[in-house]
């Protein structure tokens, strides 16, 4: 096919940025009804002081629950602390920790996590302080060791008085091995273990939609039938609707077709297989 003097993709396709880019986040996240059921359930266990994890398969959108959490966090009461899992050993998680809270990690008169222990019982004294909690994303893949560091945070050296909350993101594996009887220490700090599902297909229609709304995209980019096939075939994963959007795109773009339909999907063969009719 001749592609000199073509258009770009956003003139083809008349959008403002790629409705499925990984490049750009959207400040208007789409949070299912279950999901925003669970944020409004995690708010009021923070208002507590409580502890709990997210879990789910890779894909659902936990970070995104995780952002959206954090979002709604009064300024004034709390100070959220977030860490993607980065391949932390547990000196490396402690440091994170400390870093984000403005502990100094240069210090070696005490252990770091007695340095952080005592930098939160100050913050519990004073009036003015804001009340941490800290996010771990990917926490299935934290050490055995840095899940109980995370422990002896939430309670302040005295004992009497919460420190901070704890915010366990993981996947199905998480949940595992929260159940195994090494780690019932950790287990037993957790209120609850919220679990997200994948979007129904109605849902997966309404999260394709949010996105082409957001790019000020055509709503007639992607036809009522291919909206089905998607929904159908990456069965709630946002992820795997996001890049099979993005390849289905690039075909249409490639066809020089103004829109998505059935046809288009069933013809990809950028396409993985488990993605296709």
């Amino acid at each position: 096919m001749n592609t000199d003097n073509r258009p770009s993709m956003a003139e083809f396709f008349r959008w403002r940025h790629h409705p499925f880019a990984d490049t750009r986040s959207n400040t208007k996240p789409f949070i299912a009804a279950k999901d925003e059921r669970i944020c409004q359930r995690a708010l009021s266990l923070l208002q507590f002081a409580k502890t709990f994890a997210l879990c789910g398969p890779s894909g659902v959108g936990k970070s995104t629950l995780a952002a959206h959490i954090i979002a709604q966090l009064d300024a004034n009461y709390y100070k959220p602390v977030l860490l993607h899992y980065a391949g932390f050993n547990r000196p490396a998680l402690l440091r994170a920790v400390a870093d984000r809270l403005g502990v100094d990690t240069n210090g070696r008169n005490l252990p770091l996590l007695i340095r952080i222990q005592k930098h939160l019982l100050q913050l519990n004294g004073s009036v003015s302080s804001l009340y941490p909690v800290i996010f771990i994303d990917d926490s299935q893949l934290l050490e055995r060791e840095s899940m109980m560091d995370l422990c002896a945070l939430m309670v302040s050296a005295d004992k009497k008085t919460p420190a901070a909350s704890v915010v366990l993101v993981g996947d199905e594996t998480l949940r595992q091995r929260l159940n195994m009887a090494s780690m019932a220490p950790v287990a037993s700090r957790l209120t609850t273990i919220f679990m997200l599902d994948p979007l129904a297909d109605t849902e997966s229609e309404k999260f394709i939609a949010h996105r082409l709304e957001q790019a000020k995209a055509p709503k007639e980019l992607i036809e009522k039938d291919a909206l089905t096939l998607i929904a159908a075939h990456c069965r709630g994963n946002r992820r795997l609707i996001m890049n099979t959007a993005t390849l289905l795109l690039d075909e249409a773009y490639f066809r020089q077709e103004n829109t998505i339909n059935a046809q288009t999907m069933l013809e990809c063969e950028l396409l993985q297989p488990q993605t296709r009719s």
